[in-house]
Order: C-alpha cells, then sequence, then structure tokens
C-alpha cells in the first residue's frame, strides 16, 4: 500500500525502483558518455557483475572489442533523440562467456526535456539461439537424406518436400506443396492412400510398404513407403511424415530372376497347375515301397521339402495320423492280396501338428508272378473346405480386435434408428446405457441447428447412406463431446429395411482447433485492416487469399474480382503484360520484389502505386504465405516527372551555351563551303561565256556547287540539332561516329588554341542506345573544357586523346585526356556539384548536367589525375539493351 507519509514523486520513483529491480531482464542506465549509473539485480544474473562492480565502470564493460563501433553507433542515436529497438548483439559476461541478448535503448532526459542519459533493457537469448540451431540440423539432416522425405497433412494435402524427393520424382518443392499426394500415385493405386491415412488416424505407421508411384514425366517408379503419423505438442495426429526409398533396380532384378525361373519350369508348368489346382498330388514307388518319384504338389501336401530329395517310405508311413496307420495298413494289404486298386480317406500330421485330410486312391501293378512291382497313387488333399472355415473365423476376429482397439467406434441400429450395437469404445465410455436409445436422445444441438437435423432425418427416411455427419453431445462421462458419423442402410434377403450400420468418431479436439483457426483469421483481418495502404495476402503459387478493407474500397469491388487481377482492368493495360511477366518470375524465384505499376480505382482514375512483396516462410524454409503492400507514389511520380523536364531544360540551356561559345568556329565552317559554292559558280558563268559553251565544265562546276550546300547544310543541321528543345530519344546510334561529328563542331576551337587532338576509336564497337544529341553534349563539354585547360598551359605539349572501348561485359568506356594544368585531387569528385567550378567565369553547372545526362543512361561519369600531366575524363555506357520498365526491380527490398 502507498506510504502517505511520502510525497507522491518520492512514492513513485520507490515504485518505479521496485519494478527495475524486480524484472527478469537486465536494465542498466549510463551517461551519453558511456558510464554506468544504475545496474538492476537481473544485470548482475545476466552478466556476473554486481552493482558496486559494475556502476562507474564505462559500458565497455561488457562489449566485445569488435562491437565498440556498435555502441557509438548506439549513442549517437541516443544523443539525437532516437530509440534503438530490439536490436540483436553479443555482450560478454564477467567469466568470459559470450551471451546472445536483444537490446531497447531509450533516451533519458531531466526535467526541462534534455537528455542527459541512456536506459537500455537487455534480454538474454541464448536459448532461442539453442533451439534455432537444433531445428537447422534437424532440417539439414532431412535436406541431405537420399531418400524421399515428404510431410501431408490428414488430407493427403503435401506440406514439406525435401531434395531427396526432388531427385526420385522430378518435382521442386514450389511445385508439389499445396497440392495433394495423389499427383504421384497411378490411376491403379488411388485407392491405397485412403487406407493409409486411415490407419495414420489411428496412429498406427506403415512399415516397408512396397508399391509404385509416379514421376512427373509420367514413368512409374518401385518404391518402398515407410509412413508414420506426425502430433502437435499435445500429442494430437496432425499429419504424416513419409519416406520413400527407390527400390526399382531390385525390382527389376526379382523380375529377372522370375523369368529365367519360369523359363525353366515352363515345361512342368501346365501339369502342376492342374495338380495345384485340385490339390492333387502323385507319387510312384517301386515293389520295395521305396518312392521313385514325387511331384511338386505332393510335397507341398506331405510338407516335404524337394531339396531333401525323395521322402523315405518310413517318412511317409510316420506322417500318418497314428489313428489312421492300422486302418490304412489292412486296406492296402487287402487290396494286394484281391489285386485291385486301393481307394480310401485317411489324415496326415505335419510337423509343425497341421492336420489334412486325404483322399488317396493307388494302382498296383504286378509281375507274371504276381508280385508288386510298381505302384501310382494319387492322393487329393481335401482339407481345403476346413481351412476356409478356420480362414473364416480368424477373419471375425481380427475384425472383433480392430473394432475394440481403433479410435473409430461401430454401431448398429434397428428400423426404429435406436442402437442394437456399439463397440466398448463408444462415447468414450459406458456404451452399453445407450442401447435401446437414438443419437439424438443424447444431442445438445437440436435447437440450435434444427436445419442440420432435418437433413439427416430426411436421408434416414430414404435409406440412403450418409457421411460425416458431425454434430454435438454428451459423452460417456456426461462431459459435451463433437461426434462424426457415417453409416449405410442394411437390407434382408428380402429387401426389407433392416436398420443402419456405420462408425462414430470423437472429433472434439478438430473442431476446437476449428475454431481456434477462426478466432485467429479474425484477429489477423482486424491487423491488416490496420495498415495504411493496400494490403493482400496471397498462397504461395500467387494466389490472392485475402486483402484488407482499404484494398476493398479503393477497387470498389468484391474480393472474387480482386483475385482475378490478371484478367480484368485492375491494371493498366500498358503496364499489365510487364506485370505479368515480373510477377511470374518473383513466384519462381521465390525472394522479395518491388516494382511499380498503375492501378484503377472505382472512380476510373488510374494512380501510380509502389508495389512489395515479401515472403513468409515456415520453420523448414518452405514459403507459406506472400505479404503484399501498394502504396499510392502517384503525387511523387509526378513530381519526380517535373523534376525530369527541369533537368531537361538545364541541358538544352546548356547546349545553346556552347553552341553560343562555338559561334566563331561555326560560322568559319559554314562560311568556308560557301565561299567554294561562290569559286564555283564564278567558274561555271566563264565556261557559259566561252563559244560555244563549255557544257561539261559547267556541269562540274555546279556538282561541286551542290556538294558544297550539302556541306553547309550537314553543319547547320548539327547545330540545329543541339540547339533545338525536344523531348529525350532513346535510339541506336554509332558512339564513335558521333564523337567524330562533336569534334568537327569543335574543329575551330581546337584549331584556335593550338591543340593537337588524336583519336583512337575501337573498331567494330557495339551500337549503343540512348539520346544521340545528350550523348554529344557531354562529349563536345568535355573536349571544350579540356582546350580551355590547355590553353590555360604556356609551355608544354598541347595534346588532347579521345578514345573508345569495349569492356568484357560489353559496356562502352569513353575518355577524354588533356595535357592541361590538371585537378587537385580534392576537387576531383567536387567538380561535378553543380555551381561549382574551378574556373572564375564559370556557372559550374556543365559536368552536373553532364553526370546527371550519363546516370540517366544507366552509366558513370567521373575523373582522374592523367600520367604524367593533366586530367582524364571518362565514362561508360551499358551495350544496348532490351527496354523495361525503369523500377522494375527483384531481390532489393530489404527485409526487416
Amino acid at each position: 500500500m502507498p506510504d502517505p507519509s511520502l510525497p507522491a514523486d518520492q512514492e513513485a520513483s520507490l515504485r518505479l525502483a521496485a519494478i527495475v529491480d524486480s524484472s527478469d531482464d537486465a536494465i542498466i542506465g549510463k551517461t551519453l558518455a558511456g558510464v554506468i549509473t544504475s545496474w538492476n539485480a537481473a544485470a548482475e544474473r545476466l552478466f556476473g557483475y554486481t552493482s558496486g562492480e559494475a556502476v562507474g565502470q564505462h559500458i565497455a564493460l561488457i562489449i566485445p572489442q569488435e562491437r565498440w563501433l556498435e555502441e557509438d553507433d548506439v549513442l549517437a542515436r541516443v544523443r539525437a533523440g532516437q530509440r534503438v529497438d530490439h536490436l540483436e548483439t553479443v555482450r560478454v559476461a564477467k567469466n568470459g562467456r559470450r551471451v546472445d541478448v536483444s537490446i531497447t535503448v531509450s533516451p533519458m532526459r531531466d526535467s526541462s526535456g534534455r537528455i542527459i542519459g541512456a536506459s537500455k533493457v537487455a534480454r538474454d537469448l541464448s536459448g532461442r539461439r539453442q533451439a534455432e540451431i537444433t531445428q537447422a540440423h534437424l532440417a539439414a539432416i532431412v535436406e541431405s537424406s537420399d531418400d524421399a522425405i515428404v510431410s501431408k497433412d490428414l488430407d493427403g494435402i503435401i506440406r514439406t518436400w525435401n531434395r531427396g524427393a526432388e531427385r526420385l520424382f522430378g518435382y521442386k518443392a514450389a511445385e508439389v506443396i499445396g497440392r495433394p499426394i495423389t499427383i504421384l500415385i497411378p490411376p491403379d493405386r488411388l485407392d491405397e492412400e485412403p487406407g493409409i491415412l486411415a490407419r495414420i488416424r489411428c496412429g498406427e505407421p506403415v512399415d516397408h510398404y512396397e508399391t509404385v508411384r509416379r514421376h512427373k514425366d509420367g514413368s512409374l517408379i518401385d518404391i518402398s513407403l515407410t509412413v508414420s503419423p506426425m502430433r502437435d505438442a499435445k500429442g494430437a495426429i496432425v499429419g504424416a511424415s513419409k519416406i520413400a526409398r527407390d527400390i526399382t533396380e531390385r525390382k527389376r532384378a526379382e523380375e529377372a530372376l522370375r523369368q529365367s525361373t519360369e523359363a525353366l519350369r515352363r515345361s512342368e508348368a501346365y501339369l502342376a497347375e492342374a495338380q495345384r489346382l485340385s490339390h492333387t498330388g502323385t507319387w510312384v514307388s517301386d515293389g520295395t515301397l521305396t518312392t521313385v518319384y514325387f511331384s511338386e504338389e505332393n510335397y507341398r501336401i506331405w510338407g516335404f521339402d524337394p531339396l531333401q530329395g525323395l521322402p523315405s517310405r518310413d517318412a511317409l508311413w510316420q506322417r500318418i495320423h497314428p489313428d489312421d496307420r492300422g486302418r490304412v495298413w489292412e486296406g492296402v494289404q487287402e487290396a494286394v492280396r484281391q489285386k485291385r486298386d486301393y481307394a480310401g480317406e485317411f489324415r496326415i500330421v505335419l510337423p509343425d501338428g497341421t492336420i489334412k485330410y486325404l483322399d488317396v486312391t493307388a494302382h498296383h501293378r504286378f509281375s507274371a508272378r504276381g508280385e508288386v512291382v510298381e505302384i501310382l497313387r494319387t492322393n487329393v488333399d481335401v482339407t481345403e473346405g476346413k481351412r476356409a472355415e478356420r480362414a473364416l473365423r480368424e477373419s471375425e476376429e481380427k475384425f472383433r480386435d480392430y473394432a475394440e482397439t481403433a479410435s473409430d467406434w461401430f454401431w448398429e441400429t434397428g428400423p426404429d434408428y435406436k442402437f442394437t450395437l456399439l463397440s466398448e469404445n463408444a462415447f468414450g465410455s459406458d456404451p452399453a446405457g445407450r442401447i435401446g436409445t437414438a443419437c439424438w436422445d443424447h444431442a445438445l444441438d437440436l435447437e440450435t441447428e434444427p436445419e442440420k437435423w432435418r437433413l439427416v432425418w430426411a436421408t434416414l427416411d430414404a435409406r440412403k447412406p450418409f457421411r460425416d455427419f458431425v454434430y454435438r453431445g454428451l459423452s460417456g462421462n456426461g462431459s459435451p463431446m463433437y461426434v462424426r458419423a457415417s453409416g449405410k442402410p442394411m437390407f434382408d434377403a428380402n429387401g426389407e429395411f433392416r436398420g443402419y450400420r456405420g462408425t462414430g468418431t470423437d472429433v472434439t479436439a478438430i473442431m476446437r482447433a476449428q475454431e481456434a483457426l477462426r478466432e485467429s483469421e479474425r484477429s489477423s483481418r482486424s491487423a491488416i485492416d490496420g495498415i495504411a495502404g493496400l494490403v493482400a495476402i496471397m498462397t504461395p503459387n500467387g494466389e490472392v487469399e485475402t486483402v484488407n478493407r482499404q484494398c476493398l474500397e479503393y477497387f470498389g469491388r468484391s474480393l472474387e474480382w480482386i483475385k482475378n487481377w490478371g484478367t480484368n482492368d485492375a491494371v493498366h493495360p500498358e503496364d499489365l503484360p510487364r506485370v505479368v511477366e515480373f510477377f511470374k518470375r518473383a513466384m519462381a524465384s521465390g525472394i522479395p520484389f518491388q516494382h511499380e505499376l498503375r492501378l484503377r480505382r472505382f472512380d476510373g482514375e488510374y494512380r501510380w502505386f509502389d508495389n512489395r512483396g515479401v515472403p513468409i516462410r515456415d520453420d523448414s524454409g518452405r514459403i507459406a504465405r506472400w505479404y503484399v503492400l501498394l502504396t499510392d507514389i502517384e503525387d511523387r511520380t509526378r513530381a519526380l516527372a517535373r523534376l525530369e523536364q527541369m533537368q531537361s531544360d538545364f541541358a538544352h540551356m546548356n547546349r545553346v551555351s556552347m553552341m553560343g561559345e562555338l559561334v566563331a568556329s561555326l560560322s568559319h565552317e559554314v562560311k568556308q563551303p560557301i565561299a567554294t559554292a561562290r569559286n564555283n559558280a564564278r567558274a561555271a558563268l566563264n565556261f557559259l561565256d566561252k563559244q560555244p559553251p563549255d557544257l561539261g565544265e559547267v556541269r562540274e562546276a555546279l556538282g561541286c556547287i551542290v556538294g558544297d550546300a550539302d556541306r553547309a547544310g550537314d553543319i547547320i543541321d548539327r547545330v540545329r540539332d543541339h540547339i533545338k528543345k525536344a523531348p529525350p530519344q532513346n535510339d541506336r546510334f554509332d558512339l564513335n561516329m558521333a564523337i567524330n561529328e562533336v569534334i568537327e563542331l569543335a574543329k575551330r576551337a581546337i584549331t584556335e588554341n593550338g591543340v593537337s587532338v588524336q583519336t583512337l576509336l575501337a573498331e567494330r564497337m557495339n551500337p549503343v542506345q540512348g539520346d544521340r544529341v545528350q550523348v554529344q553534349q557531354v562529349v563536345l563539354n568535355l573536349i571544350l573544357n579540356a582546350i580551355e585547360a590547355i590553353g590555360s598551359v604556356e609551355a608544354g605539349a598541347r595534346e588532347l586523346l579521345i578514345s573508345t572501348e569495349q569492356s568484357q561485359t560489353n559496356d562502352i568506356l569513353v575518355a577524354v585526356r588533356d595535357s592541361g594544368p590538371g585537378i587537385d585531387p580534392e576537387s576531383l569528385e567536387r567538380v561535378f556539384e553543380a555551381f561549382y567550378s574551378t574556373k572564375s567565369g564559370g556557372m559550374g553547372m556543365g559536368l552536373s548536367i553532364c553526370r546527371s545526362i550519363i546516370d540517366a543512361h544507366g552509366g558513370r561519369l567521373w575523373a582522374e589525375a592523367n600520367e604524367p600531366g593533366g586530367a582524364v575524363f571518362q565514362f561508360t555506357l551499358p551495350p544496348e539493351r532490351d527496354q523495361t520498365g525503369p523500377t522494375e526491380r527483384i531481390g532489393q527490398m530489404p527485409v526487416e
């Protein structure tokens, strides 16, 4: 209770101190210089230092040396008033043990709001790290197994898929996860899967089951399956793990051996088959009763091993039942005396105690003197009926055992639908008390769900089977339970209805799990509806699963319409092919993506959006969901467009400025072809004045005039291209030719400054893609700057080298080297800043504009010192390439 004798602020401080001292997390206070000012009990437990040992020490006491810079960064952020949340790092305890921790650091302020220190909360992550390592080891074992290891849920849907499964069946994990296991099962074996799942639901494993499965290419694979139940933390069966081993080679070897054996025995096959079908054996003995022939079926009937050779007379006699030997001996002797065949029935006893009934016929052959020389016998095994009866009894016993041990129970009703039979585990306990009652007599949802019961009663009255009917009732101990029942009608030999027979299952745990899942989905819906922006959640294969409220309001359409975004007008028609192709690549690669596109609002307006997607993976690394956030960037896009227009205007002004600097040079270049044309015209007039006129000379002079006019026109066209204001172009052009044209434009300036120009242009260089005029503007700017720099040097060589080359990656490198005074190393990068100039009269815009032009073309512009003196300006241009949206990126979005 609060102490009324203490001031309120002192009472609050004491409470806060108690909270800090009782916290399970280490809570540490420190100054802005990193000196520890407070140290709670949890910090003592975590790091081993007492409060007396730690307070007053620098926080580096518990920080590994290689992470000191990390602490400097944390303190810098705290001084700026920023908070550092959940930084996962490593600290060192007093005994030298390294501790994985998550730290949260917040600024501490005095009463005036001034930051005076920092509070740090450190949480021990060591246990979580060990769990992650253990999980990673288990995943590595599964992933490295040569056997296919697959997991599926109780509906037969594939949930995990290791590399062994990829090798065995040919499918990648992304192709099969989320699909039914039946894609691997041949049509003639589909009935195996329900049986396997039924055993798994009962908690019964399936060991070394040999069967056939189907490869992705359609070929069949002989495999051995071992399937085991998978349980959740509560022990409930939630799925199955399956290990499949390829036994194709073994099966082939077995088949080859079987065919070889079959070929050797084919000559006896028909006789052996006839004897087998009739359960008839034959054997022959001589007059001394020594066996000389024993058929294969007879070996089976009498229980002798053919590999041990022919059975002896004594061995055969010992097999006859002791109670029948006297009768058999008397019958045989009487037949011999009467020289007739013997016929009789007796029992034999096999070594394992099995008793068989034989119907025997013996044919005696006598010599001329009346002596027995050969006896041919046939014996028919007549115990088949008795064995069938025994097998039937055993089958009934097995069925009864299964019924008594299965988690499902069996039930029967009479025509009035009241129970007449219930297995012992029905309804959990005490099934006898329900005999003579109907299932709805114990139901709890008759009034809350009447329609469900009306439908099942209609099914019963129609004498139709029903399946998976779920209702809420009372268990044997009186507690509520959910029951799932299936049944089929019974009819007697006359077709009279005798009631129903079926199974029941306790599904209480399943129904509760489903309700928990629905509650989780409701919570998730509230969370995504609170996010600013359009949010979509997609399945691993990219199908839209759900969206937030803002998304529905933006489009003004239903979720089903949004799911078909690839075929409706949700995406701008000009963007759709690019977006669809990009989306497919992102789904196939499984890595975060970002791109821009236009989406149609409910009022018909298309607006630009930034689209970012992140895959969420489960513990095995498999993608469980895609989360997508679309942010409206329409206003930003328009601002960027205005900025690009301003940059274009600056570039145009720069070109016009350079043309002004070259006026004298250009006027000379234009005057020269005009003067030549004038001289040729005068010569033509003189040739016309001759008597007779020299028309051949006139024609030649006129041709020269045309050539001079074309040359002057070309010069004017090049100047006009650089002066006119036009939107940027994106064309293929020859960079070497463009550079030569620029040199012609600057020829007069080169000559007047006494500069020697050399070119080293690569041959057979690939065309480049871009705006020819803008690239020429960059080259012209660099040449004029170089000429001006060379002109400022009074002595020494005046040389200018312009070169091009193509790298192994097909990038184009252009270099302009001069022999001027060079550039201060500290200014090599500043010369590209806007309004920075090394010339007294310069505006400092030329090189800045040049760099923006090269950046826009996907290249790079930089400056270096030239050897032995001067400067070199270089820029790169990418090779000709396919045009894609400038904002399409994959794998560049950071994941926090």
